[in-house]
């Protein structure tokens, strides 16, 4: 059957074009990118063009005919579908902007609990999108409230190497405070360690210690960052640093206050950051000892229960164990993780150590 011609105006065929190699979000570049934006436009349609068809379209290859009449429907269809999307991401940006842009109040209280509820259902959305989160992340980091409601309330571990680290890299373009300079730099560094990029490792390594006061107040979990970095960075390029440091996190420790409330001072931040710094160089009796001071020495609130923070603790402390040859004490503890429980900004992270552990105990 023969294809049936179009009588659509060259000018709007070239239209249509340009509007594809714009707004597909598909880099075509070459002809061998129309592969993957043929499957992109089934996706998005249910409706196929070939790759060749979309290369003699786009104009990769010369063709002695007009695009068939179908070609044309399909690509109006599939703008349309896309320029629907965009609209609608663009209202969510600009909803999610003006939220972390607030003019009705000056003071920030980042201890209320109920723009903290509101925030976090901000958080969810934004990690399901990453176009969404690299329109709205520039705003967010540019308002202080952005700053301390988003960056600093949920650093997520599960998307940071996606694309959030993009956002923190904007956060410390306005961030000017001591803390949260500690703080943003030690994300970035954890992005660096899991993807192996040793060089830019080791100059945030750098950098962070050049910016760290032991004479500056900073909060538990912060500090704990701090100590996290430190452990990982000796590692790699200061091993003969690791002892004095291992002396230090535990002088530290008796420090860190045990009947504070509020601003997550009444959670071990300092332990759980710092464990997760030990587990990583596989100090694993320092493991046993924080991890257990954690877990017995500070009351266990609601909010970090329901937050499986708790269960993440369990999980170092049983790490350690299996690691130190106590299998059935670790069993034990491991029977009493629910992942379930798992913050939503780390879950898959604690996920995969937890099968790690199973793994090795069966």
């Amino acid at each position: 059957m023969s294809r049936i011609r179009n009588s659509i105006s060259p000018e709007t065929i070239e239209d249509i074009k340009n509007q594809i190699l714009r707004n597909s979000h598909i880099p075509i570049q070459f002809p061998k990118d129309c592969e993957a934006l043929s499957k992109h436009m089934y996706q998005v349609t249910g409706k196929t063009i070939s790759a060749s068809t979309l290369k003699r379209f786009l104009g990769f290859h010369k063709s002695a005919f007009a695009p068939a009449y179908d070609t044309i429907r399909i690509c109006e269809e599939f703008l349309n579908i896309e320029n629907n999307k965009q609209s609608s991401i663009q209202q969510t940006t600009d909803l999610i902007v003006a939220f972390f842009n607030p003019l009705h109040f000056k003071k920030i209280d980042k201890a209320d609990v109920s723009l903290q509820a509101t925030c976090r259902s901000m958080a969810i959305h934004i990690r399901t999108n990453a176009f969404l989160f690299e329109k709205a992340m520039g705003p967010i980091a540019e308002s202080e409230f952005g700053r301390a409601f988003y960056y600093e309330l949920f650093p997520d571990y599960d998307r940071l190497v996606d694309f959030q680290y993009k956002g923190f890299i904007k956060y410390l373009e306005h961030e000017k405070g001591y803390e949260g300079k500690m703080y943003g730099n030690s994300i970035l560094f954890l992005k660096h360690f899991w993807v192996k990029d040793w060089d830019s490792l080791e100059k945030s390594w750098k950098l962070i210690l050049k910016t760290y006061n032991p004479s500056k107040k900073i909060h538990p979990l912060v500090l704990g960052r701090y100590y996290q970095v430190s452990l990982i960075g000796s590692k790699f390029f200061d091993p003969k640093e690791t002892p004095s440091i291992l002396k230090e996190i535990f002088m530290v420790e008796k420090t860190m206050p045990r009947d504070k409330t509020g601003m997550f001072l009444d959670f071990p931040g300092f332990h759980y950051n710092t464990c997760d710094g030990l587990r990583y160089t596989e100090h694993y009796d320092e493991l046993y000892q924080l991890s257990d001071i954690a877990l017995s020495d500070f009351k266990q609130t609601d909010e970090f229960k329901w937050k499986g923070f708790y269960d993440h603790l369990y999980m170092f402390k049983a790490l350690a164990l299996l690691k130190m040859g106590k299998k059935e004490e670790s069993k034990k503890l491991v029977s009493l993780i629910n992942p379930k429980q798992f913050y939503f900004t780390c879950k898959e992270y604690y996920e995969r150590l937890l099968n790690e552990i199973k793994k090795e105990l069966d």
